[in-house]
């Protein structure tokens, strides 16, 4: 074999490697993790603490690790407030700021309140309030059972829906969901419970339970049909 023909060997053996090499590398490069940047908290940031530039800080992260409420913008964050502790590294969230002041007012639990709405607290026991199944969060739809004069000016006991999908806010004073698991826990019983509800509806409310009996019947998240208010009475137990 001549000289020359050994270089061209050698030389096509390197363009080889060389392409090996790249698409190797190539491969590599594509196996990696997605990355994205985040802001993290440089520092601690204490509940009611407003929030500044020097709080925060860009961070890469890999993309299935990111919040699903991150906040990539710090200017939606200076000059908000924490409404919970926010840890040193930690991802900023749009969940855990607000723009309410840093006062013992702005973390009371009136500003939990959706605009328009009041609450109103009614007693319930074990019976009214799904066996102790309640949690804060969860959506009931409420039955009142009272004593009416009919047509003929008889009494008789009716029995209707009168509230759909009411948004429990506390439970006694318990304002934040239990998620634990264990039966002891889930099975609490509670005294009274709080709800989110329209001006009109809270002197319902109060009226229907203190004249009659409010049942509460638990929603599914996935429910989109309320019930039917029609009153439910002995002719219709009669028809049923």
């Amino acid at each position: 074999m001549n000289t020359h023909r050994v270089r061209i060997i050698a030389l096509l053996a390197a363009i080889l490697a060389a392409l090996l090499s790249f698409y190797y590398l190539q491969q590599v490069e594509a196996s990696k993790p997605e990355t994205t940047t985040v802001i993290k908290a440089t520092t601690d940031i204490s509940e009611g603490t407003q929030i500044t530039e020097g709080m925060l800080t860009y961070a890469n992260v890999y993309a299935a690790d990111v919040d699903a409420n991150s906040v990539t913008d710090p200017k939606i964050l200076i000059g908000m407030y924490a409404n919970t502790n926010i840890y040193a590294g930690e991802q900023m969230s749009s969940k855990k700021v607000s723009d309410q002041e840093a006062s013992s007012s702005a973390r009371s639990f009136s500003y939990k309140i959706p605009k328009g709405m009041r609450t109103v607290t009614i007693p319930i026991d074990s019976t009214s309030s799904v066996a102790g199944m309640l949690q804060v969060g969860d959506h009931v739809d409420i039955l009142a059972s009272y004593d009416k004069t009919n047509a003929n000016g008889e009494s008789e006991n009716v029995t209707r829906f009168i509230a759909d999908d009411i948004e429990i806010a506390a439970l006694d004073q318990v304002v934040v969901r239990n998620d634990a698991t264990d039966a002891e826990s889930q099975g609490q019983t509670f005294t009274t419970v709080t709800m989110f509800v329209t001006p009109d509806l809270a002197k319902a409310l109060t009226w229907e339970n203190n004249n009659g009996t409010l049942i509460f019947t638990l929603r599914s998240p996935d429910e989109t049909e309320n019930p039917d208010h029609t009153e439910f009475n002995a002719e219709s137990m009669k028809n049923f």
